[in-house]
C-alpha cells in the first residue's frame, strides 16, 4: 500500500454490471485508511487539555503505573507559554512513509473523559474492527518503566493468526520495526509542569495482515509485567473488494445482489435486487453503524469507504465500497 511518490495519486477501478459502471476510486497511497472505534475500552485520561479557559489535567497517565507523568495538547503549552512540543489538539498524525493519517481519542473538549486504555501487570484488551479485508493494523502505543513485548492475536473469519513485537521505553527510542506517532517531547506531572528531557515519544508498530481473510477483531497481549502499556489507538488500511455481478454475492443459492450502483450525483451507491429476507447494515470508518435498514436501495451514502454486512438467513458476506466523491 506505501507507494512513496505516488501517494497523492488517484487511479480509477471500472467494474462493468449489468451494463452500469461502477467505478471504485482509490487513492494509491493511503486510500482506505479505517479510524478503529475503540471509545468503548477507554479507562484512562493520559492527556491535559484545554478549554474555556480551564486546564483539564491528566489523572491516569503513561508513567509510573499511570500516576506519574502524562502528555499535554498544544493549546494547553499556549496556555502557560510554554514552547517546547507537544501533542497536536486535533489528535491528528497526518499520513508519512511510516503510517496512514492516525486520529487518536484525546480532545480539548472532552473535559475528564477518558482518552486511553491503559495495560499493567499481564495484561489483554481486545477490541473489533469493521469486519473486512485489512493489509495492516497500526497501533499507537507508549511503553513505560522499561520496554514491552507486545503479542498480536488477528482473529480472522476463519481462525486466529499470533505474532509478538518489542517496544522500546517512550523515552529511549524505536525497537525494530516500530515508529514515531509522535516525538520529541517532554512528560508532565500532574502540577501541569514539564520534565525530564524532550526524548519522549509516542510509538506506533504496523501489524501485518493478510488481505485475503475477513479480519474481525484484534487482541493485545502484554507480556512483560513489570512495564506499564498505554493503548492509545488503532488505524487500518484496508483492502476494496471489486467482484463481477456473478460472483458479488451468492447466498441461499440466490442472487442477493444484482449490483452496486454508483448514483448519477456520485455521492452515493444503491443495493439494487436485494430478496424480502435480506439485510444490510453499512458501517461508518469509525465502526459506527449509518444504516442498519432491512432495504436500503436508492440509499445515498456521503462519500467515502463504507464496511458492508449482508445477510440472508444464517448466511453472510462482508465487503468494503468505496463511493466516488
Amino acid at each position: 500500500m506505501k507507494t512513496g511518490k505516488s501517494a497523492m495519486q488517484t487511479f480509477l477501478t471500472m467494474v462493468v454490471f449489468a451494463g452500469v459502471v461502477v467505478v471504485f476510486q482509490v487513492s494509491a497511497g493511503w486510500a482506505d485508511t479505517i479510524q478503529v472505534n475503540i471509545k468503548s475500552l477507554l479507562n484512562a485520561r493520559s492527556v491535559t487539555t484545554f478549554s474555556n479557559g480551564k486546564l483539564y489535567t491528566w489523572t491516569k497517565g503513561i508513567d509510573g503505573g499511570g500516576t506519574g507523568d502524562g502528555y499535554v495538547t498544544h493549546s494547553v503549552a499556549v496556555h502557560l507559554n510554554y514552547t517546547g512540543h507537544t501533542l497536536p489538539d486535533s489528535a491528528r498524525f497526518p499520513a508519512n512513509a511510516n503510517h496512514p493519517t492516525m486520529l487518536l481519542n484525546f480532545s480539548n473538549s472532552d473535559s475528564t473523559n477518558f482518552q486511553t486504555h491503559y495495560l499493567s501487570g499481564s495484561d489483554s484488551v481486545t477490541f473489533p474492527v469493521p469486519q473486512g479485508n485489512y493489509s495492516t493494523v497500526y497501533l499507537a502505543l507508549t511503553s513505560s518503566e522499561g520496554s514491552t513485548t507486545v503479542g498480536v492475536v488477528l482473529n480472522y473469519s476463519d481462525g486466529p493468526a499470533t505474532s509478538t513485537f518489542t517496544l522500546n521505553d517512550y523515552d529511549v527510542g524505536n525497537s525494530s520495526g516500530v515508529f514515531f506517532v509522535d516525538s520529541g517531547m517532554q512528560k508532565w506531572n500532574n502540577q501541569n509542569s514539564p520534565g525530564d528531557n524532550f526524548g519522549h515519544a509516542l510509538n506506533g508498530f504496523g501489524v501485518t495482515t493478510n488481505p485475503a481473510k475477513t479480519l474481525t477483531s484484534v487482541k493485545l497481549i502484554k507480556k512483560t509485567a513489570g512495564s506499564y502499556l498505554v493503548f492509545w489507538g488503532a488505524t487500518g488500511v484496508a483492502t476494496i473488494t471489486t467482484v463481477t455481478k456473478n460472483e458479488f454475492l451468492n447466498l441461499n443459492h440466490n442472487s442477493m445482489l444484482d449490483a452496486v450502483n454508483v448514483v448519477s450525483t456520485g455521492k452515493g451507491f444503491n443495493f439494487i435486487g436485494l430478496p424480502s429476507n435480506a439485510s444490510v447494515k453499512v458501517f461508518a470508518t469509525d465502526g459506527s453503524v449509518v444504516s442498519g435498514l432491512a432495504s436500503i436501495n436508492k440509499r445515498k451514502f456521503s462519500p467515502g469507504v463504507y464496511a458492508v454486512e449482508l445477510r440472508s438467513g444464517n448466511e453472510s458476506k462482508n465487503l468494503r465500497v468505496a463511493v466516488t466523491r
